[in-house]
């Protein structure tokens, strides 16, 4: 089976005149490479930083560059970036909770941790 990319992963989120799914957003910062990790993985991984790489480097003291190992890599994770068309304040648009609820199964089984919002 061919693993689906993120853009067709996002297309079939169900888009409304008011909300739509238009990106990923990293929570609550992307994981950040260090030359740490850059050179673990080249002594240890064939220079290939992948997953592997980055958490094996984690055993050896090795974090991301942000939160200094507050987070672990599988720690980091994304969330879907929703566009809404209305400029009130989010608890105040009449069916962005309808709608956040319709995608919420989703949006759960694809593995992302939740919404993030962009006013248009």
């Amino acid at each position: 089976m061919m693993k689906m990319g993120k853009d067709e992963k996002l297309k079939k989120y169900r888009k409304t005149s008011k909300f739509k799914v238009i990106d990923t957003i990293p929570v609550p910062h992307p994981y950040c490479i260090t030359p740490k990790h850059v050179v673990f993985a080249s002594h240890n991984h064939c220079g290939i930083l992948g997953e592997l790489a980055i958490t094996e480097g984690e055993k050896q003291g090795i974090f991301c560059g942000i939160c200094k190992g507050k987070l672990s890599y599988k720690q980091h994770e994304t969330a879907l970036l929703v566009q809404v068309d209305d400029k009130r304040e989010l608890k105040d648009i009449p069916g962005l909770k309808k709608y956040l609820m319709s995608i919420k199964d989703m949006c759960e089984k694809d593995g992302y941790a939740g919404f993030a919002f962009i006013q248009k």
